[in-house]
């Protein structure tokens, strides 16, 4: 796919090499102009099959264009062949998700930060285990996604001091939704300069929430977002809390507020003064966690 985000146009793609490639298209643009691509692995499920790519044209056919590939400078050949190789694969695999995956945050990451996406780039391609390089692509891709809703996409960059220090201390998270926090807090501080806008205690804040937090913190900012009056409490009952959580321990769902509360986040303590079952929890946002919210939110209030 190629052209606007909005109305892409599609073409195959004739042949396929670690250089370059073979459009098939009646389109024909000037000679090392630069295209931008998207490259879809045909009838593949899913997103995790496509990558953004820059190609420069080439050559000219009777059917299309040739494109060379114009790869950031730093990228692992090694993967990138790899990716090429398993492209025409006739069955998906996991190890060719994973590559694809890897492929495109790295693409993303150096979109963001031309030239210095080093350190973020070593994370992912083999420094860390397993679980947080995982957690690292998670976190990168759905950045990705809430990046290309935006109109000026493409011009958005951020500094790369940011981009490590939010992937280094989101690759912890397993839980999905707060890793959608640390994706929606990296695009926050996205902005066309790069420049470095970062609050280090709004990282070191979200870094000590735990799943089973953010659900809370969650829930109370989008409630509270509906609300007509800020100073509307908002007060759920234990069952409505359980499923929030998906936690059936109320005393331990209580203390996770407390420490909201304790973090600034939700106005009102828990009473541990008795030991009778929680029946209700109030667990109204303070300012500063709707601030904390919409700056993290992303597109977690549009599925709420």
């Amino acid at each position: 796919m190629y052209g606007s985000r909005q109305s892409p146009k599609q073409a195959y793609v004739k042949t396929l090499s670690r250089t370059g490639l073979y459009l098939e298209t009646a389109d024909r643009w000037p000679i090392n102009e630069l295209i931008s691509l998207t490259l879809q692995k045909d009838s593949a499920s899913g997103s995790d099959f496509e990558i953004d790519v820059q190609g420069r044209v080439a050559s000219y056919g009777e059917d299309g264009v040739g494109l060379e590939f114009m790869l950031p400078k730093g990228l692992d050949p090694g993967i990138w062949e790899h990716l090429i190789e398993i492209a025409d694969a006739p069955t998906e695999s996991k190890d060719e998700r994973v590559i694809f995956r890897m492929v495109r945050a790295i693409l993303f990451l150096y979109r963001l930060t031309p030239s210095t996406a080093s350190e973020p780039i070593h994370m992912i391609t083999g420094e860390l285990d397993e679980s947080r390089t995982r957690n690292i692509l998670e976190i990168a891709l759905a950045a990705e996604r809430m990046l290309a809703s935006q109109s000026d996409a493409d011009k958005m960059r951020a500094h790369p001091n940011v981009v490590t220090d939010i992937l280094t201390n989101g690759s912890w998270v397993d839980d999905d939704l707060t890793r959608q926090l640390w994706a929606g807090l990296l695009i926050s501080y996205c902005n066309p300069e790069g420049s470095d806008k970062s609050n280090p205690e709004t990282i070191e804040l979200l870094e000590q929430l735990t799943a089973n937090q953010s659900r809370i913190l969650i829930e109370s900012c989008r409630r509270a977002s509906r609300e007509s009056a800020d100073s509307t409490p908002i007060v759920i009952s234990s069952e409505e809390m359980v499923h929030i959580t998906g936690v059936s321990d109320l005393h331990r769902c209580a203390a996770d507020a407390s420490l909201l509360h304790h973090h600034g986040l939700l106005q009102h303590n828990c009473d541990f003064s008795t030991y009778l079952p929680k029946t209700s929890f109030d667990i109204t946002p303070t300012h500063f966690g709707m601030q904390l919210f919409e700056l993290c939110k992303g597109p977690l209030v549009k599925s709420a």
